[in-house]
């Protein structure tokens, strides 16, 4: 059974930063890191595990309160060699979604089995 807080983005950073390329350097660099903050208002008219552009703040998102509660806080992507730590889970209401990005399951709001 896979442990859901193993995709906690906090200790996937550790474990990317222990990784050495074939020259023994670093095989991510964490210079130019940029951390982006997005603002999320509650819509319940979006659908589950869906955003859309919000029309009153610039840059900002609206996804109704089950979605933004099953969102995983701290979501980090690498540049450069393509990273998977996608974990995929089907949930019991028949839905399919990835551990990396949500808590629990965004449509249901159940916590992801096994």
């Amino acid at each position: 059974m896979k442990d859901p807080k193993s995709k906690d983005p906090n200790i996937l950073l550790e474990k990317l930063r222990t990784i050495e390329n074939a020259a023994g350097l670093p095989a991510f660099l964490e210079e130019g890191r940029e951390d982006i903050q997005v603002q999320i208002r509650v819509d319940e008219k979006i659908g589950p595990a869906m955003f859309k552009a919000d029309p009153l703040i610039p840059g900002g998102y609206v996804a109704n309160s089950l979605t933004i509660r099953a969102m995983r806080p701290d979501i980090f992507v690498l540049g450069g060699p393509r990273v998977d730590i996608e974990d995929q889970r089907e949930c019991d209401c028949g839905k399919t979604f990835d551990l990396q990005f949500w808590k629990i399951c965004p449509y249901c709001g159940r916590e992801p089995r096994g």
